[in-house]
């Protein structure tokens, strides 16, 4: 069964939507592939100004979180609006408004992360397209660029690298769109951090949570919000199963349900 058999398409329900809205909203959003198009180099994710703008907008009226994959110092300067929180990492790191975490077993496992990125740069380098990207306490190695034939070498040399930290209990590794993620072997994810940063910041009982994200790691937030229950909105055009309850097509779709959220409050 396709999640488009499992779950509704949000604009066709947006009547029943409307009425579970309340005043008292927590938007979560992921940032790649839900503010902005999935694109070829990390670097090359920028934040639209009228996307940009349409988050300060909504801000205005609701709290806001972005929870990415992104370091935290990354996130922020990519969004760049004030008094917003944000959780960088996956969620192993959060700031916002008299809010602050860093996971503790989190930082330990940095030396770690350094070594296999410097190790995979290194014997992954020869391979064209291949991108490992350092984020201080998680690490992610890109793959979008590279050609098929090549892809096997570079799966093979990966597993061989990060074998032995597996083993030791180090790190652990998941997988995003055609990308790797390295994390370390701690019990966190953006589910448990929405959930930390829920109770952190003290919210009404009557508080309605919105998570919207397009990756496998936005899952564990699906999840998360079940029993709480949230909205929650996945962003994919492409058919795959999801925890989600609702999807979105595209960022396009995404901007268009933002703009609805502020009618709402208009009127």
């Amino acid at each position: 069964m396709s999640f488009r058999d499992e779950m509704k398409y949000l604009f066709d329900h947006w009547k029943e939507i409307e009425k579970s809205l309340t005043s008292n909203i927590l938007l979560l959003l992921d940032y790649d592939g839900t503010l902005t198009p999935i694109v070829e180099r990390p670097e090359l994710a920028v934040l639209s100004e009228d996307m940009k703008d349409l988050i300060e907008r909504v801000s205005n009226r609701y709290d806001i979180g972005i929870i990415s994959g992104r370091s935290l110092a990354d996130i922020k300067n990519l969004v760049k609006v004030e008094g917003i929180y944000y959780a960088g990492n996956h969620g192993f790191e959060v700031s916002g408004p008299n809010l602050k975490l860093a996971k503790p077993e989190a930082e330990q496992a940095k030396l770690s992360i350094l070594k296999l990125c410097d190790e995979l740069k290194a014997r992954l380098g020869h391979i064209s397209g291949a991108i490992v990207e350092n984020k201080g306490l998680t690490a992610s190695v890109h793959y979008r660029l590279v050609s098929a034939e090549k892809f096997k070498e570079l799966s093979k040399i990966f597993e061989g690298i990060v074998g032995p930290y597996l083993e030791s209990g180090a790190i652990k590794i998941t997988q995003g769109k055609k990308v790797f993620e390295i994390r370390p072997n701690v019990d966190w994810d953006k589910g448990k951090a929405v959930l930390w940063i829920m109770d952190a910041i003290r919210l009404p009982e009557n508080v309605l949570p919105i998570y919207v994200g397009d990756d496998r790691t936005d899952e564990d937030a699906f999840l998360a919000l079940k029993d709480r229950d949230g909205v929650t909105i996945l962003v994919s055009e492409r058919v795959r199963k999801s925890n989600a309850k609702y999807f979105l097509k595209d960022v396009g779709d995404v901007r268009e349900f933002l703009e609805r959220l502020l009618d709402l409050y208009r009127t």
